[in-house]
């Protein structure tokens, strides 16, 4: 792992500059905060939406994100942010380094890793944040390398199950995994081995395992309901990989054409590593949100195939003196020592960016909400945003980053109403929404103000935002508050007031 730990220090860099210094890139993290606040007030875990929600409360809800959520509700200050945030890319950088010295414990040589590494790291950005799906990675990765051992050792992987199923739903993929193993073991030793006896049992433990939560029997069924889930195609996670994906173009896909040129090549070897790449070759193909854990389960295999496939590859002989020896030793005390420099020198470039100042969640947009009279019955043209809203005392949302509980006649009049799709206005009105935050000259803000004179007004605008309240419920109370937009043309008028 010499060479991985350059790459290592890199990621580093930016993991932990993203993580703790730049704006987030969605708004879970805010009702994630919420709902930790309300398990411990409360004491119990809610089991459906309440009035936080004025589309759909009372609807079934498997917070699977609990124990994120109670960190995170404890995460306040400076100093608890960096300590939660830190935390987080480290789980990142655990998981990718777990992968790696699975990699060399498979015989994988340090070139190759890198080469697998690379890619790997760079497929985790597709998913990447303070989300608590990062959390889950070393569990994943963990896992993996505990079900690649051949001893007692090996059964510490149901352990690892069960408290990959507290941390999130993707803990499902356990039993998927040790499922897979197991059939290509059997096949590859022609037989029930031990080593099949061995990864079955850890099949049926993990199965049971991820059961081992406050929701039972229901995370495992909240994730399979996913699989299926007619909600996938509004969220953009769930998009079905393409080249669009940049983590793919330069992550799963170059590891994905190693596999096919080294790993199937060699699939007599192991057929069990060629069933779980299958696997997770569906699985990342699927949704773009697999892009990342691909990365991790693809590297301990593709490495160790792609040292045996090139010479160039392959490990370097032993040390045959005490001169090599001694530059062996250093190697192993340098290298890391770059890759601390390298974090360095990167983490602040990356600090002395533009990029921390970006608002992508409306948050401002947000606040304004505060010095509004009245409850407040919110859309957003981006539902990611009103998770910045959740809890607020004055407002109630339509939709929001929790996703899952929500109706799907809720999700398809929020595209109704977002998309300007016919019979949108009568869907505000039924819903009595009377507060909107939408992209400042999308076409939803266009067609507020050029419709019904005086049906809404603007309170609040930056250069990327504007809040839109009916006037009839909220008059505007700043002088400084921006005008309304006005018709470019008459014909932009006549199609906004057809639709």
């Amino acid at each position: 792992m010499k060479y991985a730990w350059l790459v290592i220090g890199v990621l580093a860099a930016q993991f932990l500059a993203t993580a703790i210094a730049f704006p987030q890139v969605d708004g879970d993290l805010h009702w994630q905060r919420w709902l930790g606040r309300a398990i411990v007030e409360h004491g119990a875990i809610p089991r459906a939406l309440g009035t936080e929600t004025f589309s759909a409360p009372g609807s079934p809800w498997t917070p699977q994100e609990w124990l994120f959520s109670l960190a995170a509700s404890r995460a306040t200050g400076a100093i608890g942010w960096a300590l939660f945030a830190g935390g987080i890319a480290l789980c990142a950088l655990v998981a990718l380094a777990l992968a790696s010295w699975h990699a060399e414990r498979r015989g994988a040589s340090p070139r190759a890793i890198v080469v697998c590494l690379v890619p790997a790291g760079l497929g985790l950005f597709a998913s990447f944040g303070v989300r608590v799906q990062v959390a889950a990675w070393p569990l994943l990765a963990l896992f993996l390398l505990l079900l690649d051992l051949e001893g007692p050792l090996a059964f510490a992987a149901i352990a690892v199950a069960a408290v990959w199923s507290n941390v999130h739903a993707s803990a499902m993929l356990a039993p998927i995994l040790a499922s897979a193993a197991a059939f290509g073991t059997f096949v590859d030793d022609r037989g029930p081995s031990p080593a099949f006896r061995r990864r079955a049992i850890i099949a049926v433990g993990s199965a049971i395992a991820i059961c081992a939560n406050p929701f039972g029997v229901g995370l495992p069924a909240y994730a399979l309901s996913l699989f299926n889930s007619p909600l996938k195609g509004y969220i953009v996670e769930w998009d079905v990989t393409n080249l669009g994906h940049t983590s793919f173009v330069l992550g799963a896909l170059p590891l994905l054409a190693l596999a096919c040129i080294v790993a199937v090549p060699q699939a007599r070897r192991s057929v069990r590593d060629l069933v779980v790449l299958v696997a997770f070759s569906y699985l990342l193909l699927s949704a773009a949100r697999n892009i990342a854990l691909f990365g991790l389960v693809a590297l301990p295999i593709v490495a160790p195939a792609l040292t045996r496939a090139f010479a160039f590859f392959a490990p370097s002989p032993p040390p045959r003196n005490a001169r090599e020896v001694r530059a062996e030793r250093i190697a192993g005390i340098v290298m890391p020592a770059i890759g601390v420099m390298l974090a360095l020198v990167v983490g602040i470039g990356l600090l002395r960016s533009g990029e921390r100042t970006k608002d992508t969640l409306a948050a401002r947009a947000i606040g304004s909400l505060d010095s509004l009279a009245g409850e407040r019955r919110l859309f957003c043209a981006d539902f990611a945003w009103c998770g910045l809203a959740v809890g607020k005392p004055n407002v109630r949302v339509f939709l929001d980053g929790r996703a899952d509980p929500y109706p799907l006649t809720v999700w398809t009049d929020f595209d109704r109403i977002a998309r300007l799709r016919p019979s949108w206005r009568e869907a505000l009105a039924r819903y009595d929404v009377d507060t909107i935050v939408v992209s400042k000259d999308a076409p939803l803000d266009q067609a507020l103000a050029l419709g019904v004179p005086r049906a809404w007004r603007s309170t609040y605008a930056d250069k990327n935002f504007r809040v839109w309240v009916r006037v009839r419920d909220q008059p505007s109370t700043s002088a400084a508050a921006p005008r309304v937009l006005r018709a470019r043309n008459s014909r932009a008028r006549a199609a906004y007031s057809a639709a």
